[in-house]
């Protein structure tokens, strides 16, 4: 990739807000063993800030060319930066986790358990109120206090 890219003039240079964009974008890399892709597509950009910063990245995938313009796939690959980041300044200043360290050991697991944990509750959901049966169709907060409630033990009554 870098044998292909560095040295060469950009393929093409975007405008985008402020930020002016240079693109580099190939889609016949050989994909690797392991990977299960006709062709590997790499799409390099840098990234000029009005500011002086430059950002450069590079990011793969499948689509190719025709399918998805250098430009879309630029957004698209900068949109999973800009939710991140909104994800980040909403848990530090609105949930007030101004010590936040989301690349540490620690944060890293938090972050994976607590994906768990919502998958936890999808599955659960999914086993106890997506079958069929003859319940009807139950309000959000019912759905919440029923999910609940199932999740605490049930106490057996001593007959004796």
């Amino acid at each position: 990739m870098r044998a292909r890219f560095d040295g060469q003039p950009p393929q093409a240079v975007f405008q985008v807000g402020d930020d002016r964009v240079e693109v580099w974008d190939a889609d016949d890399f050989a994909p690797w063993e392991t990977l299960d892709w006709p062709a590997v597509r790499v799409l390099r950009y840098r990234q000029h800030k009005r500011d002086g910063t430059v950002i450069q990245a590079e990011w793969l995938t499948d689509f190719s060319i025709a399918k998805l313009g250098s430009l879309s796939f630029y957004l698209i690959a900068k949109s999973r930066w800009r939710s991140r980041t909104r994800a980040l300044t909403t848990a530090k200043t609105v949930m007030a986790w101004s010590t936040f360290c989301h690349h540490e050991p620690n944060s890293i697991l938090i972050v994976w358990l607590l994906i768990l944990l919502a998958l936890v509750i999808e599955r659960l959901y999914r086993l106890r109120y997506l079958h069929r049966g003859e319940h009807g169709i139950r309000s959000a907060m019912n759905l919440l206090d029923s999910l609940w409630l199932s999740l605490g033990t049930r106490n057996r009554l001593d007959t004796s």
